[in-house]
């Protein structure tokens, strides 16, 4: 007899996890099926959110909702784990010029972005960054252990026994009013694969931009008092004066691993904010799924509306999956219709049957 569950999750990284955690919270049966191994992308991570970002120094998309959210989210999670997984942490950006200072100073002040901005710095503050010019604390940043995230969440569904540790088959799965995989069936089944679940039969039409990310692991002499972002971020990692830098951004063509170019690259950045010496540890790298239009990709199959995508964060999955899974579930419960800036109707001129 098949075993009956409300939804199989293909994926665990970070939209699976979130959208696992959320369903699991309102009642739902579920069953998640993940290859060891394979949230690379999820996992290479630093985590960092950050509601003010992008190279014109912006307010992040639904930043207004998604960031309070979030906090709300991994907080819960952390009281039922007895883990921590959120650090609130302003994140410092030096200025360069006193023309940036200025243009900074005007820009702080507006409706907009004043209760993101924490504190606005017109002389040097940090001895560990090079910031003559000053710089600017950013709040309601911080950062997520992914790791760590990732792996309680693991370790749940595994004692739970609602995970199974193998490679999905696709042609195992046979499409009708509920799904059959295996020894299950479902009402519903959720593609959270990253980039398999895109070149799946079912959502290869759909457009994305594989983006390789390259990071480093740094030793420095002592903790920083802030996150740095300028050119490349500076996290903490969960070992004592031990850093995370990144990140490259590396369109098709690229080759699999880390590169030597990429090494230098963040070298270089690293010296330019850094004032205090530093040791590179370790390189690692990923491929994160993204869009075109820098939006979540999330809803059902134009054939078969029990064949459902939640896929395409891109580089600020720990920020939008908690939301956007969130989302998801009440538009799986009937509780209104999906936003159709991530809905993949938007694309369906590209679907061709």
């Amino acid at each position: 007899m098949k075993r009956q569950v409300d939804y199989l999750i293909v994926g665990q990284g970070l939209a699976g996890s979130a959208i696992a955690w959320e369903l699991l919270r309102r009642g739902k049966s579920i069953h998640v099926i993940d290859e060891p191994g394979n949230t690379r992308a999820s996992v290479v991570a630093a985590g960092l959110f950050n509601p003010i970002a992008g190279k014109f120094m912006t307010k992040a998309w639904k930043a207004d909702g998604v960031f309070p959210y979030m906090e709300q989210f991994y907080s819960a999670a952390e009281k039922i784990f007895n883990k921590k997984f959120l650090h609130l942490l302003p994140i410092y950006r030096p200025f360069i010029s006193t023309e940036e200072q200025q243009q900074w100073k005007i820009r702080g002040e507006s409706e907009e972005l004043e209760r993101f901005v924490l504190a606005f710095h017109e002389a040097p503050t940090f001895d560990q960054v090079k910031d003559p010019f000053g710089g600017i604390e950013i709040a309601h940043s911080g950062y997520v252990n992914v790791s760590s995230w990732l792996f309680s969440v693991r370790e749940y569904l595994l004692s739970k026994e609602i995970l199974s540790e193998e490679y999905f088959k696709e042609e195992d799965l046979v499409e009708g009013e509920s799904i059959t995989y295996g020894d299950f069936r479902a009402g519903k089944i959720i593609f959270c694969n990253g980039l398999a679940g895109l070149k799946s039969k079912w959502f290869q039409w759909l457009p994305f931009k594989p983006l390789k990310g390259e990071t480093l692991e740094i030793e420095l002499e002592s903790a920083c008092p802030r996150l740095f972002n300028r050119a490349a971020y500076l996290v903490p990692s969960h070992k004592e004066n031990i850093f995370n830098v990144g990140a490259t951004y590396q369109h098709p063509p690229f080759v699999d691993g880390p590169t030597e170019e990429s090494r230098l690259d963040l070298k270089s950045k690293l010296e330019a904010l850094l004032a205090v010496p530093f040791k590179i540890l370790h390189q690692d790298w990923g491929i994160r799924p993204t869009t075109p239009d820098r939006r979540p990709l999330m809803g059902a199959h134009p054939r078969n509306k029990n064949v459902i995508i939640f896929n395409g964060l891109g580089t600020k999955g720990v920020s939008l999956a908690p939301y956007f899974a969130h989302h998801l579930a009440d538009w799986l419960d009937g509780k209104g219709d999906l936003s159709t800036e991530v809905n993949i109707f938007r694309f369906k001129a590209l679907y061709s049957g």
